[in-house]
């Protein structure tokens, strides 16, 4: 900040209780307000200054200005956890309950010497003491097979080995590869070296391979974990955040609830790409009703575009080169082509999603505030807590505003305690003392600029804040679909980006798969064995995860027979 210690010192005396004092407070407010705001423009124009002259010393050859860490600068944590978490005090797991949890495979008698023990010693049974420990043993097999061969038909006949072991490698290999590929995060080179410690033979290319190819099982049971996810409740959560596809810059989608979490990463991330992922990869259709001429509007399509769509297409429903060809005749010079082009889709693709019956519209799409996941919903609902970030970044310099900021914070989350009240017991008359607690909490003018800005937001979304006295079941917050995206970008820590797009199909079915087991309770490299040896002993993810929502009467939906659901798998 470019102020000396005598301006510094004179801004922090307006303390509000000197400002309410005064009789001209009204002009005060307007003053400091002013000079916050001229203090965060030049903060800005002097990084934004900085910038360029380091960008301009690079090309000449030179470097920029160094990073130094500013140790006395304010930690910038923008996280609410602390905020949003119940104040009541949690009770501290005990090491007894989690031993109730550990699976004894042995005991083993521990014996004090009789010659050490004094006279008097009196026997006083035995301690029992769990201690876990983990043993990595071979079991390379040698199969013999029976063989026989028949001159009148010319063949050969062998016998078939154990379901699972029809590979070079057995189910222990190949589960433990995607165990620690998938679930412990570890690169494909620490995978190799891990199992050649262990006396394992494989290459890194098999390893690669094996992890990509021959999989469809797998990718057959994230898409009916998609279709059962969808249906199992009347929400879902979503977000998305960046990926790399073989250099270029992809996207991966997270959608979620609490049964389910599964990712697709596509090469865009609009309305279009939303609505395909919802409609599970089928063949999206555009309507042309008054619903879609209300959006169009809304997207802001020309009038001149909008009456033309509604004398060609009105009432029909076209297919994507039905609506290419459509596209191409328009009336028009915009330089946006691909912009217009994109919005009469999106419009047009809503009102059919809306309406078709193959796979209903969603009810609430819980979401931020970006704008590809407007309108997609039956209703959208906002986070709270990305609504709370906003005005947690806030850091004024005068000290009203840092009292107003904090009075406002305090209130802030007061009133998101009430709404969780309000979810263990809704009722009408308190949904109505919500609604005006909003309006008085939110609609004020402090005098802050920014501050007013961000609460100006809030006021314009509350009808998307406020979906929860609806629906009282959704959460208040995005957390879920923001962990699942945190799993993704984990993996690209590790793994940096997928070199194909089957790659990158793999990653987000094994991250489907993993976090999915985590929330229905069932062991991932368990699940993986099944799997690989045909053994299904574990139901399929699908009907684990209705049961537990509370909608066993859609399994049937999902039910297979068990040779559909077990194909060669992972013969290479």
């Amino acid at each position: 900040m470019a102020l000396t210690q005598s301006q510094y010192e004179f801004i922090q005396s307006f303390t509000r209780e000197k400002i309410e004092r005064s009789s001209d407070s009204g002009t005060i407010i307007e003053f400091l307000d002013i000079i916050e705001s001229s203090l965060n423009e030049l903060t800005e124009v002097k990084e934004e200054l900085q910038l360029l002259k380091d960008e301009n010393n690079r090309l000449r050859g030179e470097q920029g200005k160094p990073v130094v860490p500013e140790k006395t600068k304010k930690n910038q944590d923008y996280s609410s956890e602390q905020e949003r978490k119940s104040r009541e005090p949690t009770q501290r797991k005990g090491r007894g309950k989690r031993n109730d949890k550990i699976k004894i495979t042995r005991e083993e008698i521990c014996y004090f010497p009789k010659d050490k023990l004094p006279p008097d010693a009196q026997y006083k049974g035995f301690t029992k003491v769990i201690v876990q420990n983990v043993r990595v043993i071979n079991d390379n097999i040698c199969f013999k097979i029976e063989t026989y061969y028949s001159p009148s038909t010319g063949k050969t006949y062998r016998a078939s080995r154990p379901s699972g072991f029809d590979g070079e490698f057995g189910p222990g290999v190949m589960a433990l590869i995607f165990t620690l590929k998938h679930d412990a995060n570890t690169s494909e080179a620490g995978i190799h070296r891990f199992l050649a410690h262990h006396g394992v033979h494989i290459s890194l290319a098999t390893i690669s391979r094996y992890l990509i190819q021959g999989i469809d099982l797998f990718h057959q049971e994230k898409d009916e974990i998609v279709a059962a996810g969808l249906q199992s409740t009347c929400f879902q959560q979503i977000d998305d955040t960046g990926a790399r596809v073989h250099g270029e810059q992809f996207h991966t989608h997270i959608l979620c609830n609490p049964f389910y979490t599964a990712y697709f990463t596509t090469p865009h991330k609009d309305r279009l790409t939303v609505l395909k992922i919802l409609f599970r990869g089928d063949e999206l259709k555009y309507l042309f009703n008054s619903a879609a001429f209300e959006l169009m509007k809304t997207f802001r399509v020309p009038n001149k575009i909008i009456n033309y769509l509604r004398t060609t297409c009105e009432g029909k429903s076209l297919a994507e080169q039905e609506l290419n060809l459509v596209l191409q005749e328009l009336p028009t010079k915009n330089r946006n082509r691909e912009q217009l082009d994109r919005r009469i889709q999106e419009s047009a693709a809503i009102a059919w999603y809306h309406l078709q019956d193959e796979s209903p519209a969603i009810k609430v799409l819980l979401s931020d505030d970006a704008p590809q996941f407007s309108h997609i919903g039956q209703h959208q609902a906002l986070c709270w807590i990305h609504a709370g970030r906003a005005l947690k970044k806030l850091n004024p310099l005068v000290p009203v505003y840092r009292e107003l900021l904090e009075d406002i914070l305090t209130k802030f989350w007061d009133y998101y305690r009430q709404l969780e009240n309000y979810q263990k017991q809704p009722d009408p008359i308190t949904k109505i003392e919500l609604e005006d607690r909003f309006t008085k909490l939110f609609q004020i003018k402090t005098g802050y600029s920014e501050l007013d800005k961000h609460l100006s937001s809030i006021v314009a979304n509350k009808q998307k804040l406020l979906v929860v006295l609806d629906y009282p079941q959704i959460p208040l917050h995005n957390n879920a679909a923001e962990l699942g995206a945190r799993a993704q970008v984990r993996k690209r820590d590790v793994s940096l980006h997928a070199v194909s797009l089957d790659g990158a199909r793999a990653v987000d079915t094994f991250l489907t798969l993993v976090q999915t087991t985590k929330k229905l309770g069932v062991d991932f490299c368990e699940y993986i064995y099944d799997r690989i040896t045909k053994s299904n002993q574990i139901d399929r993810l699908a009907s684990i995860l209705l049961n537990k929502a509370g909608r066993p009467d859609l399994i049937s939906n999902f039910k297979q027979d068990k040779e559909s659901v077990a194909p060669e798998l992972l013969v290479h």
